[in-house]
Formats: C-alpha cells, structure tokens, sequence
C-alpha cells in the first residue's frame, strides 16, 4: 500500500488470533488481501470509511505479546482486538458459544495464583455488542477470559476460577488487554468454545503447543484409532466455533469501522 493510501485509509482496527483456522471464514468473507511487510502473517481489509488489519501472532503469551509490539511499532490502531478459541469452565457454556470478555485474568499455575488484568475501554458499550449478537440467535455471553501460560488441564483450574462469571481459558487475552491498556487503546476479547466443561484438548495439541501437526496426530491416532472420534469431533468444533467468530465480526465491523451496512450481506 502505498503512504498515500494509507493516510486515505487508516489502521483503525487490528484484530490478533494465534491460529490461522480461527479467522479464515472472516477472511474468506470480507475478501480481506494479504498483507506484506510486518513481519508476520497478516491481511488488511475495508470496513466503511477506514481500514482493518487481521494478524496472526501464534499461540501464547510471549508470542501475543511480540506480535502486539511488532505491529504498533509500525501501525497505529485505534482499536486492538483480542479473538480466537477458548476453553469453558462451566457448564453453561456449550461448544459454539460466544464469550465476549467483561474482565480480563491472568492465571500463574505455578503459585495457583489468579490477579486481574487491565480491562481498557471498549471500543463500543459492551452490552450494546452482546445484544446485536443474541438479536442476531448467537449464543452470546459476557464473562471472563482467563489467560494461562500453557494449555492446563481443566481439573487444576477449574476450583481456583470458580468465583467468575462465565469463564473461559485462552492463552493471549489478558497480555494483549495490557498492552492496550498500557498504549490508550480501545480493546476487545471474543472467544469461542471449542471444549466444554470437563473436556480437555488432546495431549498431542498441547504437546505441540497447540500447533497441530499431521505427524503429531498419526502418532497420537495410532496409539489408539478409536481416537479418531475425539480428533473429528474437535475439527468440527473448531469449524463451528470459527464461523461463529466470523458472524460475531460482521455483525460489529460496520459500528467500528464506520459503516452503515452488515459486512456479513457481502458476497463471499
């Protein structure tokens, strides 16, 4: 792009997901075009009268946190969103929900330790964002996204958080919740459940830090072949819970960037 067009079109919104499959029915929807030059996988999109950018920053805090600084360093959004797949707590919260971040956490599993994030203004009234997406027949809360360093069973956590409202782990949320707290920046966190209540990712997702590889799967597939039946079931989930994202982003995209009409009436 060039600086012309860019001052024409602004950076006003970043959205930040570890996972490429967590964001590419959005991309695929809103005809978004890759993005060169960042240092990391990212596509720019237009929403109105100003421009959008979706970045992945692989899984973690440490990576969260890289690609927040990275991107600051040469964009200036207004707004920094926080999205991707979460881990519920109770039961509540079906795979497919939407949890739109009411407070922010950091969980230490080391000293069991649970301390609040920074919880930056949002970009619009939380209330009015959950309401167009339950007007909309979306299972939509408001709750709390709980970041852990690694993805934990759910059994070692699950009494420490027990005091929050509608709880979901995730592994990026809060450190990027600080981050635009820290830079002035209005903020979100959206997450979608892929794992339920008393369900826990496989050992070989967390085993590769979340980075699923086809190697990792055989091996953990032919130690067993009927877990074919959890591994088909998690796809699925995460399909779900990605179009999902994709509905909740078109239905808020035309109050953040400006425009007047759903994004989701586009053609894909």
């Amino acid at each position: 792009m060039s600086p012309a067009a860019k001052a024409a079109r602004p950076c006003r919104l970043a959205l930040l997901a570890a996972l490429p499959w967590e964001v590419r029915p959005f991309l695929r929807q809103i005809r978004a075009r890759p993005r060169r030059g960042l240092g990391f996988p990212a596509w720019e999109f237009a929403g109105g009268r100003e421009q959008g950018l979706a970045v992945l920053s692989g899984m973690g805090p440490e990576a969260a946190l890289a690609a927040a600084r990275r991107l600051l360093e040469q964009e200036r959004p207004e707004i920094l969103i926080s999205l991707g797949f979460g881990g519920a707590l109770t039961p509540e919260l079906l795979p497919g929900a939407l949890v739109l971040g009411a407070s922010f956490w950091e969980y230490d599993p080391q000293g069991a330790l649970l301390k609040p994030a920074p919880a930056p203004a949002p970009p619009w009234p939380l209330p009015e964002l959950l309401g167009r997406l339950q007007e909309a027949g979306l299972p939509a809360f408001a709750g709390s996204l709980v970041t852990t360093p690694v993805i934990m069973p759910k059994a070692k956590v699950g009494e420490a958080l027990s005091a929050l409202t509608h709880p979901v782990l995730d592994q990026e949320t809060a450190v990027l919740a600080r981050v635009a707290a820290g830079e002035g920046l209005a903020f979100l966190g959206l997450r979608a459940i892929t794992d339920g209540a008393g369900e826990d990712i496989p050992p070989f997702i967390v085993q590769a830090g979340g980075q699923v590889g086809a190697g990792a799967a055989l091996a953990w597939l032919a130690a067993d072949p009927r877990r074919i039946a959890t591994l088909i079931r998690l796809w699925r989930r995460s399909r779900r819970a990605a179009d999902r994202l994709a509905q909740a982003l078109a239905l808020w995209l035309p109050l953040l960037l400006g425009s007047g009409q759903e994004l989701q009436d586009q053609p894909a």
